[in-house]
């Protein structure tokens, strides 16, 4: 599977901690500008957790920049090869909370 995701913000350094976050994960980063704003793109590794990681960075990244988390968009395109058609989905962290790790109930 291929998988993409786009953050858009408004917000420079929240942009830029993610878009070092995304560099130290081994990704490619491009500025993208849009109509919904400043933005940057990245393709993902495949088979791995990098979405979900980059996901809570971003949760995480404006919540320390002062930046509503609700504020930016996260777009995430994926597709199959050979497949003729992509999927896109746009996301806004509605809640976030940060406790410590549980452990695990066996």
């Amino acid at each position: 599977m291929n998988v993409r995701l786009t953050l858009f913000s408004e917000h420079d350094g929240l942009l830029q901690l993610v878009g070092d976050f995304a560099k130290g994960l081994g990704c490619l980063v491009y500025d993208v500008p849009s109509a919904q704003g400043r933005g940057l793109q990245t393709a993902l590794p495949s088979g791995d957790d990098s979405l979900l990681e980059l996901l809570s960075y971003v949760a995480l990244s404006a919540t320390k920049s002062g930046v509503d988390v609700e504020e930016p968009l996260c777009r995430i395109t994926y597709w199959h090869e050979p497949a003729s058609a992509q999927v896109t989905m746009d996301l806004r962290v509605a809640d976030f909370t940060l406790d410590r790790a549980a452990s695990p109930q066996l």
